[in-house]
């Protein structure tokens, strides 16, 4: 199977499901404004905007901050399930031996046929959000910003592949069958300072964010949320991080999924 049908197939997939799905599609649409109003809701019953601003020492828009905050925050959920939930799953209903027997390696395919899923996925939230952020920033500086999100969560796309794709062969590996993903993800977000800068978090804490792709996408993301235009060095410097980790990320996946995949080629998978 080639690179381009295997995308073709995972993005006819993505589409047809939703298509066919439509609690699910109704679901995914209403999900990101509903989780936005209760972080706005939540945060107005104990404080105002005004407050806020004072807490976190930055001039932004609350409700700007907060719509990249979700956005990554549910796009970084969703990669995880995607990649390292693919594994478990497949575990569940007893089709990862002979997926991992197939002759394509496995993890190439795993994380390749989760790019149109994402592409797609954070296309349709940043445009679910798109009119919201023109409507407070204006048509200019909106657009500007709507570029930076995607901006963002395309970098940070890479990088979060990479640390996914590590989970996947931790999960290959030690043959684990629990779902620890359901607790995990909510552990990672909140490292990675999803719903409040990560430089609040105590030190140790912060020494963990600071090894978390997803810290850095949503800086990136919540530099929108700056009044005004953000400066163009800040956006070059996340970048640079982002595709750093992406390197790094990607290279330890590389190599710990196929030492994964042999492993538990050579100690047999099919119990």
């Amino acid at each position: 199977m080639s690179f381009k049908t295997l995308v073709k197939a995972s993005f006819a997939q993505t589409i047809y499901f939703l298509k066919n799905v439509k609690a699910m599609l109704i679901t995914f649409l209403l999900w990101p404004y509903l989780m936005l109003g209760l972080i706005l809701g939540a945060g107005l019953m104990f404080g105002s905007t005004a407050s806020f601003k004072q807490n976190i020492g930055l001039n932004v828009d609350p409700i700007v901050f907060f719509i990249a905050s979700s956005v990554v925050a549910l796009i970084s959920i969703s990669l995880m399930w995607g990649v390292a939930g693919s594994v478990l799953e497949l575990r569940w209903i007893g089709a990862l031996p002979y997926v991992i027997l197939a002759p394509h390696r496995f993890s190439i395919t795993l994380v390749v046929s989760y790019i149109p899923n994402y592409l797609l996925i954070a296309s349709l939230q940043i445009l679910e959000f798109a009119p919201l952020i023109i409507l407070i920033e204006g048509l200019e500086i909106g657009l500007l910003k709507i570029a930076i999100l995607f901006l963002a969560l395309i970098v940070g796309m890479l990088p979060l592949m990479g640390f996914a794709a590590l989970f996947a062969s931790f999960l290959i590996s030690i043959k684990e069958e629990s779902n620890i993903l359901a607790w995990l993800n909510p552990i990672i977000l909140l490292f990675s300072g999803a719903f409040y800068p990560a430089y609040l978090l105590p030190r140790w804490a912060q020494f963990i964010s600071w090894l978390l792709p997803s810290t850095y996408t949503i800086e990136l993301a919540r530099l929108s949320a700056l009044i005004g235009a953000p400066k163009l060095s800040t956006i070059t410097f996340m970048i640079g991080v982002l595709l750093g980790m992406a390197l790094v990320y990607n290279s330890i996946a590389s190599a710990l999924m196929g030492a994964g995949e042999r492993k538990a080629l050579r100690e047999g998978i099919i119990e």
